[in-house]
Order: structure tokens, then C-alpha cells, then sequence
């Protein structure tokens, strides 16, 4: 618990100074697909009923948002999936656990250990992809601890990946994203043994702290439901990717039907969630750190009502960042 305080108090730093010198406002390079993919594009679209899930597919490989209407963009941001349309850790990890599952049955170990290794390096590679040149540094950093066989935390292998980050420039060519991705995967590394209530609210807690500066509301709802739709597509972006490499040999839309239902799935909890989103405060953020550290008593139940008034009492709630 205290390296997830520090995480979220590393997190509130970062936001304040990014928020203060402007950094926010710093333009992402845009994500430019290659000219045979937009050729590949433009032919696997001519088999697709919807044009807009043809577009989806390829942003969850050349992170290209371009065609997909606002209504999905929105439904994507409510549940806490927007980064599914780019590439991003969740995409490296699916395709690197099933390419893993076919490397078990090679009994060469020097082969197997080469291909992962390729495939690792291989992130640094693509221009404009901080997250996955982040995670390619993640995944060296413990294999170099595997090899090594150094007894390194996990806690400073997660320190090691953001600081080696910064240098090589990440943070500089997308701020947000460097600190989104801090305060998500540390939340994550520092939750790793608690219960699966109290990651819920560990995550509701840095979602609080990014949007007491972003000015976004929240949904605490929307945690479990983010949660679920990443983990369908961790088995579904193999498919996703298989679809796309044999086309050109069967040239038959048979995943549509399931990139629409992932889709359908995620605009209809999209609209559930309507009414459940909060503005934040520090007193909610106290509130759920409450629930979250301090045992079953009287005290605690009393302690965690008083904030939630406070909260939602707009005369006692300070404001840190306003839209307007």
C-alpha cells in the first residue's frame, strides 16, 4: 500500500507540473500508416457491410483513429478503453502470450529464446509508439534480471523502466501519456496481491487524481467494465491479427461478426453507464483511500460518510484545474 500512496503522489506531481508549464498541450505525432497498409486498408474495406469496423481494425494496429465516428470514440473513452485504438501494451502482450504458446512446443531452447527476443526488440522500432517502446523496455529489464539471476523488487524494475523512459525522450514526445501510463501500471504493480475489490478501487483512485486535473468526470463503474473488455480483447486481437495476415490468401470477411459484437458490446455498457459519472475531489479520493487502508470499525464508516459529504458539498470542494 505505501508504494501505491507514493505512485499516486509521484502521479499528482507530474500532473501539477505538466498542467503548469502547459506540457499538456503538447502535440502527439500523429500515427501515419504505411502506404501498403492503406492499400491493404482500402481492400480488406471493400468487404466490410460497415466501413467504421474496418477503420477500427486498423487503428488497433496503426493507431490511424481516422473514420471512426465520435459516438464509438466516446463509448471507447467511457470505459476506459480508448487506448485500445493504438497500439499499446495490451496489444504486444496478447500477440506475445500467443506467439509464447507455440514457442513451448520448440524443444531448442536458444530458438525460443531469440524469437521472444526479437520480438521484444522488435517494439523499438516503430516510430510514435511510446507506450510499446515503453513496455520493450519493461520486458528487457526482466530478462536482464532472469539472466542475471539479480534479486531485484519489481517495484524498482517498474522505477528503472519510467526513468530509462524519460531519458530516451517519452515523456517529452507525449507527457499525458507517460503519466497515464505510470499511474495505471504502478497501480497495478503495487495492487498485484490485494484483492480484486480493492484493485478496483486502487484504479478508481488514480482515475480520481487524473481527473481532479484533467477536469474529466468518472465512473467507478466503469472500472470493472474496462477491466473485462480489455481482458476479451487480449484473446480476441490474435484473431484480429490472424484475420489480417491470411486475407490476402482467403479473401472472406469472416471477422466482422465478431469485431462488431466486441463493438455493440462496448456502446451498449457505454449507455448503462450514463448517470453513474462523478466530478473529483480530494475528499473523494481521501474517501476511497479510506475504504481502501483502514480496517471494518465504526470510525472508519463514519470517516468515509464524512467525505463523501464534503465531496459532494461544491462549496467545501476545491477546484485544481477548470476547463474554463
Amino acid at each position: 500500500m505505501k508504494f501505491f500512496l507514493f505512485v499516486s503522489f509521484i502521479t499528482a506531481f507530474l500532473l501539477g507540473i505538466t498542467m503548469q508549464l502547459g506540457l499538456q498541450k503538447t502535440p502527439v505525432a500523429p500515427k501515419a500508416t504505411p502506404l501498403f497498409l492503406a492499400r491493404y486498408k482500402s481492400t480488406i474495406k471493400d468487404h466490410f457491410k460497415k466501413p467504421e469496423n474496418a477503420n477500427i481494425l486498423f487503428s488497433f494496429i496503426t493507431g490511424n483513429k481516422n473514420g471512426i465516428s465520435p459516438y464509438t470514440k466516446k463509448a471507447f473513452k467511457k470505459l476506459n478503453l480508448s487506448f485500445l485504438l493504438s497500439p499499446s501494451g495490451i496489444h504486444f502482450s496478447a500477440l506475445f502470450v500467443f506467439v509464447a504458446f507455440f514457442l513451448k512446443k520448440i524443444k531448442i531452447k536458444w530458438i525460443r529464446y531469440f524469437t521472444k527476443a526479437g520480438i521484444v526488440s522488435s517494439v523499438f522500432f516503430f516510430p510514435n509508439f511510446e507506450a510499446l517502446k515503453r513496455l520493450g523496455i519493461l520486458r528487457l529489464l526482466f530478462q536482464i534480471k532472469f539472466l542475471s539471476k539479480m534479486k531485484i523488487s519489481l517495484e524498482i524494475i517498474f522505477f528503472l523502466t519510467f526513468i530509462l523512459s524519460f531519458i530516451f525522450g517519452q515523456y517529452k514526445a507525449s507527457p499525458l501519456g507517460f503519466i497515464f501510463s505510470f499511474a495505471f501500471l504502478g497501480t497495478f504493480f503495487s495492487l498485484r496481491h490485494n484483492s480484486k475489490i480493492i484493485l478496483i478501487l486502487g484504479l478508481f483512485s488514480t482515475q480520481l487524481i487524473l481527473a481532479l486535473f484533467m477536469g474529466d468526470k468518472v465512473s467507478l463503474l466503469s472500472i470493472p467494465c474496462g477491466l473485462f473488455g480489455s481482458f476479451l480483447f487480449t484473446f480476441l486481437f490474435p484473431v484480429f491479427v490472424l484475420f489480417l495476415l491470411t486475407f490476402w490468401l482467403i479473401p472472406i470477411n469472416w471477422v466482422e461478426p465478431i469485431l462488431k459484437l466486441y463493438i455493440s458490446s462496448i456502446q451498449v455498457t457505454s449507455k448503462l453507464l450514463n448517470g453513474s459519472f462523478t466530478s473529483s475531489s480530494i475528499f473523494l479520493i481521501l474517501a476511497i483511500w479510506m475504504l481502501m487502508f483502514h480496517k471494518a470499525s465504526t470510525r472508519k464508516y463514519i470517516g468515509f460518510c464524512l467525505l463523501l459529504f464534503l465531496h459532494t458539498n461544491t462549496a467545501m470542494n476545491p477546484v485544481i484545474y477548470s476547463p474554463n
